[in-house]
């Protein structure tokens, strides 16, 4: 048996709640449920409350409708294979992390971008840095590109036909205030 989860309850009272707004609204434009009928179960105070729950409803399904495109954007295939016993499909998401440990670990950059974008047979990849003043832009640029190009292809069968690094800023360590949008990364896949 499925587990109980609040998320589907949700989405069952959001679909009830959908449906008996669409079924009224057809009847009551239709002409089968007069609208005096209709206006009649409300008073002010209630047509306030209708007005709140169909706008919260409708933000609702906007909201699920968000969530169904992340979630496709997630379950994206940057690179397929066929495999002995089936298909091996790499997801942006998870070239994206990888090339972060890089980053990290091997590299020793801590405040960058990833960016994804698709080529033919392969992928190009540009890094937005920001570096300390003791770090030499050319040789980590060219060290990005090395260790990309040969780690990323070994490890995923992704080839990389390109990696750009564009240093964004060099900053002191001790002055530097981190802002979100210099952690992590987003892909154009």
């Amino acid at each position: 048996m499925r587990p109980f989860r609040l998320l589907t309850v949700l989405h069952y009272l959001a679909f009830l709640f959908t449906l008996g707004l669409g079924v009224v609204t057809i009847l009551a434009g239709t002409g089968v449920l007069a609208i005096g009928t209709v206006s009649a179960a409300f008073s002010d105070t209630g047509w306030t409350i209708l007005l709140i729950l169909v706008g919260v409803g409708v933000l609702l399904v906007a909201l699920h409708f968000l969530l169904v495109l992340a979630e496709d954007r997630l379950n994206e295939v940057l690179y397929s294979s066929a495999g002995e016993y089936g298909r091996v499909e790499v997801s942006p998401v998870a070239v994206r992390e990888f090339i972060s440990g890089i980053l990290r670990r091997d590299i020793g950059i801590n405040r960058f971008r990833v960016f994804l974008r698709r080529q033919e047979n392969g992928v190009a990849i540009r890094v937005r840095t920001v570096l300390t003043p003791d770090q030499r832009v050319t040789d980590v640029g060219e060290r990005i590109q090395r260790e990309l190009t040969r780690h990323v292809a070994d490890r995923t069968g992704v080839e990389v036909r390109e990696v750009t690094d564009f240093v964004r800023s060099i900053r002191a360590r001790e002055t530097e205030a981190a802002t979100p949008e210099d952690f992590g990364g987003e892909h154009d896949a």
